[in-house]
């Protein structure tokens, strides 16, 4: 249990941050005991993980075309439609955030470690709990929410691809998460993004 308690300590310890340079980087401060693996081994059961609607379709900047404004021209009907479902899969992320569900987080050396992310009821605060330390996050202090090529942006010391999902906060601390492909990415990227802009 040594190593995986050192590597826990990585995620939070020496997570990766978006820097100026070298000398700028800041960490998130907290300690893992060593009984991570006892408790991620205990609470199988509790790892839900987020569910993404089969429906779900991706326009981020991966999927538009580099020549196009990648916007498309809809009626009113069709806006309609896409507002509902855009409500319908809101609530639906919300509600298991709210239950809490396990996303992998990836720590500074590129290894995954199952992170159980819950929301409180204002849905103003997230907090992460891996092993038995928990870090809250303010959505307020959420800077950007970036995926896919806007990870090419961040100076950052943890190895991403693309399919992580960085949460940047204002203080230049971040967390990233992978997920197991461009569609969960892209629906994680784009609730948060709504959610924070809500708090706005």
């Amino acid at each position: 249990t040594g190593d995986l308690g050192q590597g826990l300590v990585m995620f939070f310890g020496r997570c990766c941050c978006v820097q100026k340079d070298v000398s700028d980087e800041q960490v998130f401060n907290a300690q893992f005991d060593s009984s991570a693996h006892d408790f991620l081994a205990s609470h199988p059961t509790e790892r839900k993980t987020l569910h993404v609607p089969p429906d779900f379709s991706i326009r981020s900047v991966d999927s538009t075309a580099s020549s196009g404004s990648g916007y498309v021209s809809l009626n009113e009907e069709q806006k309609a439609r896409e507002m509902t479902k855009l409500q319908h899969m809101i609530r639906d992320f919300v509600m298991e955030f709210l239950q809490g569900v396990y996303l992998d987080a990836v720590l500074e050396d590129g290894s995954l470690v199952p992170c159980k992310c819950i929301m409180d009821s204002k849905l103003s605060v997230l907090m992460l709990q891996v092993a038995s330390t928990t870090r809250t996050i303010d959505l307020t202090n959420i800077q950007e929410i970036c995926s896919g090529r806007e990870l090419r942006d961040l100076q950052v010391t943890t190895p991403l691809d693309d399919l992580c999902a960085t949460l940047v906060m204002t203080d230049d601390q971040c967390v990233s998460f992978k997920f197991a492909d461009v569609q969960a990415r892209e629906h994680f990227a784009t609730c948060m993004k709504v959610l924070r802009l809500a708090l706005d």
